[in-house]
């Protein structure tokens, strides 16, 4: 009887190993694929800043996006934090490849209404310059900054969603306050 009980038990102790070590690569295949597709922007860095730094001209800003400020390296792919002089703060993420996965630019609103038009200006340059082709996106970013704004000071929902070309694109006013504009590849 023990013996039969002991063999039982080796039994089930055996098909539990198998059912794991079957169902343990199953599992881990598609968590290492997920982190394989990063998905990205169709645009580079080096197109970005260049584009960046056309909006920022053409908008008078009077703020660039230095040649020297490129993405370094990190565990997923590479990341820039830039700090302009005006209290604006611009962060970028690119696949190994350069390709961008995300842009994020902040600013503290200004109490000086020719300073505060100017960082939303250069904000809606930054993120602008992710579609560089799309000759309306930084007028109906500019346009979603204000509206975000308009809706914060109602005390009603600070934030503003859209996207365009794979594209999606979000601006939120916060209560310190500050403006925080995204955007990620869909």
């Amino acid at each position: 009887m023990k013996k039969i009980l002991l063999t039982l038990s080796v039994l089930v102790a055996l098909s539990a190993c198998g059912g794991q070590s079957e169902e343990q690569p199953a599992s881990a295949q598609p968590q290492e694929q997920a982190q394989s597709e990063l998905k990205t922007m169709p645009v580079s860095y080096t197109d970005y800043q260049s584009a960046a730094n056309k909006g920022l001209a053409d908008q008078k800003t009077g703020l660039t996006l230095p040649e020297h400020v490129s993405p370094t390296d990190n565990a997923e792919g590479k990341n820039l934090l830039h700090d302009f002089s005006d209290g604006l703060t611009l962060t970028v993420d690119t696949d190994k490849a350069d390709k961008i996965t995300a842009v994020r630019v902040v600013w503290n609103t200004d109490a000086m209404p020719q300073k505060a038009e100017k960082l939303s200006k250069a904000a809606a340059a930054l993120i602008a310059a992710t579609a560089p082709e799309d000759r309306t996106l930084l007028r109906d970013t500019g346009d979603q900054i204000k509206m975000a704004i308009d809706s914060h000071n109602a005390q009603k929902e600070p934030t503003r969603e859209w996207a365009r070309g794979g594209i999606a694109y979000k601006v939120t006013v916060t209560n310190l306050p500050s403006v925080v504009l995204t955007a990620k590849p869909e």
